[in-house]
Order: structure tokens, then C-alpha cells, then sequence
């Protein structure tokens, strides 16, 4: 067993030793980092960047009317506005301000950022607010009435909590409430769930449905078919991959789905579900490969005849689901560029359509208005702005709506994908991208690795003008435990098999430098949430292969993270250390906290964290930075109090910690060359 935590006491937050320690950290970091002239101007042009007017407004629309989010030096937290369609697509939008965020401080008597706007799509001037507390992901709900521009007398309003509420009907919501502890699982999700009608107190409303403390969560909702009757689903989750579907009757009964547990409901059109797998599938002597896209018939409860849409080869990945009123339509992926499929229903079976031919790159669904087929489209890569094209798939026609602007000189930028070969021989994708490079070029290496989730190359933005432009590179590694290439890919670095995201980082690195791209000392790792779990074990296990570590709201104690915050809702990803010998000694030996030496040389590390984050808890970080300032003064804090896990704050409170993680870099791994804005 390990010695006892020195640092255990960072756990509870509302510590004032904890807290002081924290400001104190950030205080320091501050300091050194952002309070002097060239570091302002940096973030003054950072922020001038994100409140650029020419930036495309990704908006939701509805009944011909497109919704958006907007912030500005004015409205810091955030407007709602609207304009019709036709002036959007004019180019010369009309906007009127439906709310302004910052006045539900004073009406929660809570520092709250909005968290999203869910509207009710037969009625779209009715919408649930959901209002994160200090930007974390405890939230209240209530409900406006857009077009009279007021909370709703007596609407569908609801305290704090981790809860998930939505839309049944104009006159129902489902609701999974968290704001009491007797509601919530172990991780601090919802249990419960209940139909409340309107006019109906939370006592009064009809409990449906529950699980067990020791499950994950539970989720509820409804889906419109626009070629039939809506259903009701109940999604009972056991782990993060485990899950039992259940069909809500009229009648109020609940009626479990035979379908595989490892399954996702993804859509529902034409009464089909559509759902996406993780692993084989056989059912009535047919086999439906993992990775896959499959639509089941319902009839009455009952799950009947099944086609495979989509199965992936080696190279390929299913991302998204979106369902139009005709139409199906997929996200893939191939070798790590996004691609379309859509298929629709006709003569007893879905056949696929020819599409349009699409821009490469990273390739995103950003709207689906209800009732009709037209998609919004999302398109860019490292060098080239955002594109927003809307596909008219009855016409099977794409048409650009809006150019986002170049935001930084992308002449002389090369973009290139290698393979670096990890320690099992494994083949491990990573984009470079940069100037003419050489050992001598400060080199920026991002990673996430994790959950199935695919890294993809996005437009880089800030990172593209103050980074880039100055001849430094940077490198998106493509490993084990993402999604790049479907459930296999993600499975290989799940569990016990953890390490392997840290073994195919470290191959990227040495394969930069074996390539003359970049040297040690000129390498910085970056990763977020897991990818700071990631990036921090590969600091720790070989902290000579690399001159710094910029580690974002981490994992790093992965003995006691199940303790911590959401961290009971992730054994399915990490194994449990508290239940299982064999685990707890897995994590003993790869835990970046615990590993760390003090007969170890470790180059300058910068840790952020929120003291608002309620998904990863803040004390990971904590734990690792103080452990490490022991015997590395060239280590960091930035713990600001909000933005939560996800960092939805200010766009001032994001240009800060941008600018703070870009001098860092600078010092860093530049050193002698000063920051030219």
C-alpha cells in the first residue's frame, strides 16, 4: 500500500487552507507570467481575435429564425439574440437580444454562465435555460418565454444540480434530478427520473423510473419522428460504455430494449433506432460488426429487423449521428479526415444516397433545423479557416453560407501526417505542422487520447498567429484511446492497457525528433482532462524526452480519483483501484502522481485548474504541482476560481490563460526570443 497522502487535504475545497494555497499558486503564476506589458498585449490580441464580428455565428435554428450566442467586450457573460434566416444568409444579419446572461446573477442570487438553450422544437419561442454555476457543470434550469421575453409564471424551474432535464411535450418535461444527494449515484449523477407536467410541484410530478446508488446515471427524453409517433426513452447507464434502453409507454409503464449493452441509441426515424456499437453483435443468425451503424425496427416495444448501414474498415470511424426528416446522416471518419454518408428509407429498406463532394479536413455537423433536410456543415483543417455550408440533401446541393476570415499568415505552413511506430509495433498517426523545421524549433505536442473521442485537424486559430507564425510547430498525436479509428482503437488503451496512450506519445516525440523536426529540450506536451493524464504520465516516466508540460485540468491521482468529483462514472475507462488488487497495482506503478521522483530532473511544468471544476476535481492538480515544487521550482499553477471543467467563463478569463500557457511556452522552450505581437 502507498504512504499516506501528504496532499490528501486538498480533497475538500472548501478548505481555507486549500483555497489559499491555490490563490496563492495562481498569484505567483500570474506574476511571472501574464502581469507584465508584452503578456497584456498578447491577451488583448487574443480576445481581439475572439470578438472578431466577422467570426461565423453558429447558430441553432427553427421556424426560420436562427439563435445564437454572443459575447463582447459590452455583455462579457454572453447575449441570446435572434435574426431571421433571410438576413442571415444575406450576410447582414439583424439581431435582437432575446436575454442577457449576466442578469440571472442577481435573479439566482449565483454566479452563473450559460450552459445552453434547449428549445422546445413545435413551439421554439418556449426554451429551458440551463445556467452553470461559476461555470461548472452543477446547473439550474428554467424556462423562458422567448418571445415575451420573461421567465415563464409557474414554468419548468429547477435548483442547481447535476440534473438532465427535457423537453416531453409543450406541457412535460423529463427530469433526472441531482440537486439532493438521496437523488444522485456514487459519480454524482442522477438516479431518478421523473414526468412532471405543468402546473405540477416537483412532489406533486410522477416518479418513473431508478437505479441503484452504485450505477452511473440515467438519462430520459424523447424523440420526434417525423415519419411516425415520437418515443420515449430511458437510457439507465451502469458504467460509461454499459447501458440498458427503456421504452416509456403511454400508459406510463417502462419496458426494457433487448439490445446489446454496450450499444448507443443514436437517432430515431422512419421507427427505426439507430445505434452505434462497440463490439460485434450477433443476433438471429446475423453479425453486425463493432464500429458500426445499425438500424432497428421498433414495433410496440419490441426491437425487430435490423440493417447494417455503416461498417468501418482499418482506416475508417463512425463520429456522428444526425437524423433529418428523410434522411440519415453519418460523420466518419478516414484516416483522420471527416467524411459524409447519408442514407434514406424507401421500398422497406435504407439506401444509401450520393452526396455532394466535400471539403477534407475536420468535418462537423453544426445544426439540423426540425422538419426539414437541410444540414449545417462545419469544415476547416490547421491552415484554413472555418467554412460553414448548408447541404440540401432533397436537392443534394451544398452551398457556402460563411467564410470565416484568415486569422493568421499561413504562407510557408506545412502540413503533414507521419507515423511514428509505438513500443508493440503499432503504427501511431501524427499531423505536423509548421514551417521548415529543424532541431532547433519549439514544438507544441497536444494529445488526448481517451473516452473514444477522435483528435481532428481543427483551424488553429490563436495558436496558428502566435505560435506558427513565428516558426514554431505544432503537433497533433493521433493515439491509442481516442477515436480515430473506432472502438479497437479506443479498447487498445483502455484499463490495464492505459499506458499504451503514454507509450504512442512518447513514439510521437522521439519520431519528431528522429525526423531533425524538433529536439528535447525544444518539445512541450499539452493535454487536457485525460490528455493531461496522458501528457503528465509521459512527463513523469520520461521527463529527458521533453523541455516542458502544459497539464489542463488533469487526472493525476489514479488511486483515489474514483473518489473525487465524477471520477466513480469512469472505472469503466481507468478499472477501479479501490475494488481490485490488480488495479489499484496497475495504477501504483503508472499513476502520475505517484510517481513522480525527487531523484528525477523534470523540466518546467504548468498546471491549470478551476476551483470550479466538478468533473475532474481540482485536486489532482493541486496534488501533482505541490508534490512536484518540492523539487522543481520551474513548476506552475493557474487555478483561477471559475470556468468549471469545460472553461465556460469570459472570453477575457480564455485570452488570459491562453496568453498565460503561451509565455510559459515562450520561456520555456524559446527563451532567448521575445514575444513579438
Amino acid at each position: 500500500m502507498p504512504h499516506q497522502d501528504p496532499y490528501l487535504h486538498f480533497e475538500n475545497l472548501d478548505s481555507a487552507d486549500t483555497q489559499n494555497f491555490a490563490a496563492a499558486a495562481h498569484r505567483e503564476t500570474v506574476a511571472r507570467f501574464l502581469d507584465h506589458p508584452q503578456a497584456r498585449k498578447l491577451s488583448d490580441g487574443i480576445l481581439v481575435q475572439m470578438q472578431d464580428t466577422r467570426q461565423i455565428p453558429f447558430c441553432q435554428e427553427h421556424r426560420a429564425r436562427m439563435y445564437h450566442f454572443h459575447q463582447d467586450a459590452a455583455h462579457p457573460k454572453g447575449v441570446y439574440r435572434v435574426c431571421t434566416a433571410a438576413t442571415y444568409r444575406s450576410g447582414y444579419p439583424e439581431w435582437e437580444v432575446l436575454f442577457s446572461v449576466a442578469d440571472f446573477d442577481e435573479i439566482l442570487g449565483d454566479d452563473v454562465y450559460l450552459g445552453g438553450v434547449s428549445h422546445l422544437v413545435e413551439q421554439p419561442h418556449r426554451a429551458l435555460l440551463t445556467l452553470s454555476r461559476a461555470g461548472g457543470d452543477t446547473a439550474y434550469t428554467l424556462e423562458m418565454d422567448l418571445a415575451q421575453g420573461r421567465l415563464v409564471e409557474g414554468g419548468f424551474h429547477f435548483p442547481a444540480g447535476k440534473n438532465h432535464i427535457s423537453w416531453r411535450d409543450e406541457n412535460s418535461v423529463w427530469v433526472c434530478p441531482a440537486w439532493d444527494e438521496r437523488q444522485m449515484t456514487a459519480s454524482g449523477y442522477p438516479r431518478e427520473v421523473w414526468l412532471v407536467e405543468r402546473g405540477q410541484s416537483f412532489e406533486e410530478s410522477t416518479p418513473v423510473f431508478q437505479i441503484d446508488a452504485d450505477g452511473m446515471m440515467v438519462n430520459a427524453w424523447r424523440y420526434l419522428d417525423p415519419q411516425g409517433s415520437p418515443i420515449d426513452l430511458i437510457e439507465a447507464s451502469g458504467g460509461f460504455y454499459t447501458k440498458t434502453y427503456l421504452q416509456v409507454a403511454k400508459n406510463g409503464g417502462v419496458k426494457p430494449l433487448n439490445l446489446p449493452e454496450d450499444c448507443d441509441v443514436v437517432g430515431y426515424l422512419c421507427g427505426h433506432l439507430l445505434l452505434t456499437l462497440r463490439k460485434d453483435w450477433k443476433r438471429a443468425n446475423q453479425s453486425y460488426p463493432k464500429g458500426g451503424l445499425v438500424a432497428v425496427r421498433l414495433n410496440k416495444g419490441e426491437p425487430g429487423a435490423a440493417q447494417l448501414l455503416f461498417a468501418p474498415d482499418e482506416t475508417q470511424a463512425l463520429e456522428s449521428v444526425e437524423t433529418t426528416r428523410h434522411f440519415v446522416v453519418a460523420n466518419t471518419l478516414e484516416n483522420v479526415q471527416g467524411r459524409l454518408k447519408a442514407w434514406r428509407f424507401s421500398d422497406g429498406m435504407w439506401q444509401e444516397t450520393e452526396l455532394p463532394r466535400l471539403p477534407s479536413g475536420a468535418l462537423e455537423i453544426a445544426d439540423q433545423p426540425w422538419g426539414g433536410d437541410v444540414v449545417y456543415l462545419a469544415a476547416s483543417d490547421f491552415t484554413t479557416p472555418l467554412t460553414l455550408y448548408a447541404l440540401d440533401l432533397n436537392v443534394m446541393e451544398l452551398t457556402v453560407m460563411r467564410r470565416q476570415p484568415q486569422q493568421f499568415d499561413s504562407d510557408g505552413i506545412e502540413v503533414r501526417q507521419f507515423q511514428a511506430i509505438s513500443d508493440d509495433s503499432t503504427p501511431i498517426p501524427y499531423y505536423h505542422v509548421g514551417k521548415t523545421a529543424s532541431s532547433d524549433t519549439p514544438t507544441l505536442v497536444y494529445v488526448y487520447g481517451g473516452f473514444g473521442v477522435p483528435e481532428l485537424p481543427h483551424y488553429l486559430g490563436s495558436i496558428g498567429k502566435y505560435w506558427l507564425e513565428k516558426g514554431n510547430a505544432f503537433v497533433l498525436a493521433n493515439v491509442r484511446g481516442g477515436g480515430e479509428f473506432g472502438p479497437q482503437w479506443h479498447q487498445a488503451a483502455q484499463g490495464l492497457h492505459k499506458h499504451k496512450s503514454t507509450d504512442d506519445l512518447l513514439a510521437v516525440v522521439r519520431d519528431v525528433c528522429a525526423r531533425g523536426l524538433s529536439s528535447p529540450e525544444r518539445i512541450a506536451l499539452q493535454g487536457g482532462s485525460n490528455g493531461g493524464l496522458v501528457a503528465a504520465s509521459a512527463f513523469v516516466r520520461a521527463p529527458a524526452s521533453v523541455g516542458a508540460l502544459v497539464c489542463e485540468m488533469p487526472l493525476t491521482d489514479m488511486l483515489r480519483y474514483p473518489l473525487l468529483s465524477a471520477g466513480a462514472s469512469w472505472t469503466d475507462e481507468y478499472g477501479n483501484p479501490l475494488k481490485y488488487d490488480v488495479c489499484r497495482d496497475y495504477w501504483a506503478a503508472h499513476s502520475p502522481y505517484h510517481n513522480l521522483s525527487d531523484g528525477k530532473d523534470y523540466p518546467p511544468a504548468l498546471m491549470t485548474t478551476s476551483l470550479s471544476d466538478d468533473r475532474v476535481h481540482p485536486a489532482h492538480a493541486l496534488k501533482f504541482y505541490a508534490k512536484l515544487r518540492e523539487h522543481s521550482p520551474q513548476s506552475w499553477l493557474y487555478a483561477p476560481d471559475g470556468g468549471g471543467h469545460t472553461g465556460n467563463g469570459t472570453q477575457q478569463d480564455a485570452a488570459d490563460e491562453l496568453a498565460c500557457v503561451l509565455v510559459f511556452l515562450q520561456q520555456a522552450l524559446v527563451k532567448p526570443i521575445e514575444i513579438n505581437i
